[in-house]
């Protein structure tokens, strides 16, 4: 049997099928993923040990004569990730409040537009980018943590931004930079790690979303999924082609939401009790969005990819 073979011709193949794949286990047998020690790795309790492997795999190919280039590349989608978030936000809470329109409330749609997934995003860049895309992963990450969003919307904590989130994701990152720079038999040792993980990585993600409750989010979520994919992709592609003069593949990349997302509702009704009365309906929303993006943005990105290239 060819697995492997019919899982690599899906685009992003690698992590959205075992994601997929304990979706559906988590939906309807949630018991069977609560599992400890090394069965880890096909849980959400793996979700971080897996990406700091990711990260010091990436970071352990990143050559300090790419930083100019990587900065430059990563920079400009942060930023412009960022700035669509916030611009969404000042939007919506200055003329309609908190709660939103059509049924999306400010925190569903602020959450979304400036969430990024950096696993769909490695996985896109390991089938179709360069070895800058793969670095600008580790600088995804630090925008992906829940604090974002958080503090766009301007609560918990006083808006600030929680350095120890930012240091957690920093530090593999950049030590695998060292390592792999002081001795390139690391860098020949780790090279062909990202695709190994990858599939972990997925199976993580899938293991803390629950279809069904996805599936509550009604025509709300779905407006909110097209809102985010026509939005973040239209500008997004825009930044990549015309500021930075690539493809663009790398930019739409970006442009999925992340689980860890859907936790923000929570943490905010929790922090602060006007949002409480929202956040059910924003984390069924947000799960919607993250199910269907992460399946949308692979194929928009082949698209692209057959459209303009690889560079």
């Amino acid at each position: 049997m060819n697995i492997l073979g019919c899982v690599k011709k899906i685009p992003g193949g690698l992590m959205i099928v075992p994601m997929f794949v304990t979706a559906l286990i988590n939906t309807f047998f949630p018991e069977a993923l609560k599992l400890g020690g090394p069965t880890s790795l096909f849980t959400a309790k793996g979700t971080m040990v897996v990406i700091g492997l990711i990260l010091f795999i990436t970071g352990s190919q990143f050559r300090l004569n790419q930083l100019g280039m990587t900065l430059k590349r990563g920079a400009a989608l942060c930023l412009a990730k960022l700035a669509i978030g916030f611009l969404a936000g000042w939007l919506v809470l200055s003329w309609l409040g908190l709660d939103g329109f059509w049924g999306i409330s400010a925190v569903a749609l602020i959450s979304a537009m400036v969430s990024c997934n950096p696993g769909v995003y490695i996985a896109l860049c390991e089938q179709y980018g360069d070895d800058t895309d793969k670095a600008v992963f580790g600088l995804l990450n630090v925008i992906a943590v829940p604090a974002t969003p958080i503090l766009i919307i301007g609560v918990a904590g006083g808006g600030g931004i929680d350095l120890m989130e930012i240091l957690v994701v920093l530090i593999p990152f950049i030590v695998g930079i060292i390592l792999g720079n002081l001795d390139p038999q690391i860098r020949a040792l780790m090279a062909p790690g990202t695709p190994i993980v990858l599939p972990f990585l997925g199976f993580c993600f899938g293991a803390s979303v629950n279809l069904g409750s996805a599936l509550t989010a009604g025509m709300a979520g779905i407006l909110l999924t097209l809102i985010f994919l026509i939005v973040n992709v239209a500008l997004m592609l825009l930044v990549d082609r015309a500021i930075l003069r690539r493809p663009g593949y790398a930019a739409v990349s970006t442009c999925s939401v992340a689980g860890i997302s859907v936790v923000v509702p929570t943490i905010l009704a929790a922090s602060q009790p006007a949002f409480a009365p929202c956040a059910e309906a924003a984390t069924s929303q947000l799960a919607l969005v993250m199910v269907l993006s992460s399946f949308a943005i692979p194929w928009i990105t082949s698209q692209v990819v057959k459209r303009w290239g690889r560079g």
